[in-house]
């Protein structure tokens, strides 16, 4: 199997094109496959299919290092969107791609940055078991967002508060552990179903932006900083929300499946 090693922000991915090959990977494929000591080693496994969907340029499936598929990764979609270039499979300049949450747009400025429509966010306020309050996100993916006052967010502080509040709904939930920088800037750390802390998260850090600027006020655009760096947030709380970063193309490689099962 041919496979694509991408980055977008630190989060790293494998993609694979199955527009004419269908793999059909296990879940324990996935998992040995993700294992960053003895298989190749990624945060999410991104599939092209082609769509049946009339509306849709291709068809984007994303697995979590766990083997478990989702509905929707921002950093990903971007990477998505570099492989679909570099490879020349589309001359659009705007591509319409079918998730399982529904179609998303990507494009990219002059800059080279990849801007994501990542559609409406749907914010409540929810709290856990044990009194801890958060904002349950839905922005294709369902996030918990949580707002702390210390800028210094410890993965070891806060990694059993995410397993209580992820065991707390029947499909999991990703959980991002926001602190305010300034008017225009947040600090976040996600953890993300079937992969733990990762580096960065696209939708994670659209949905703790719209809690920044719908609960706490904070101008759009919006700059989260995360440990693989820096993404950008645009909403005005009426029309969709989008997301804009770097995306780059890692190593190229070939896998003998057969290893792996």
């Amino acid at each position: 199997m041919k496979f694509t090693k991408m980055q977008g922000t630190g989060n790293d991915f494998i993609v694979v094109d199955q527009r004419d090959k269908k793999f059909n990977l296990s879940k324990s494929v996935i998992k040995n496959l993700s294992d960053r000591h003895f298989g190749i080693g990624f945060d999410q496994l991104l599939i092209l299919e082609k769509s049946n969907a009339k509306n849709a340029d291709f068809r984007y499936r994303i697995f979590n290092s766990d083997g478990g598929e989702v509905e929707q990764c921002g950093n990903g979609a971007r990477c998505f969107y570099k492989f679909i270039k570099n490879y020349r499979l589309s001359n659009n300049s705007t591509i319409k791609v079918e998730t399982k949450a529904g179609i998303i747009l990507l494009s990219e400025n002059s800059e080279g940055m990849v801007k994501v429509d990542m559609g409406l966010p749907d914010i409540r306020k929810a709290i856990n078991r044990h009194g801890v309050n958060y904002d349950h996100v839905a922005i294709g993916n369902p996030h918990a967002v949580i707002n702390l006052a210390d800028n210094n967010i410890s993965e070891e502080n806060y990694h059993d508060i995410a397993l209580d509040i992820q065991s707390s709904w029947k499909d999991g939930i990703n959980v991002g552990f926001m602190s305010i920088i300034d008017t225009n800037s947040i600090q976040l750390k996600v953890f993300e179903r079937g992969s733990g802390f990762t580096m960065a998260c696209g939708s994670g850090a659209s949905a703790a932006a719209a809690v920044a600027i719908s609960k706490n006020n904070l101008a759009s655009p919006i700059n989260v900083h995360m440990d693989g760096g820096v993404l950008q947030i645009d909403w005005d709380m009426e029309s969709t929300l989008t997301l804009s970063g770097t995306a780059e193309i890692s190593f190229e490689g070939e896998v003998n499946l057969n290893t792996y099962a």
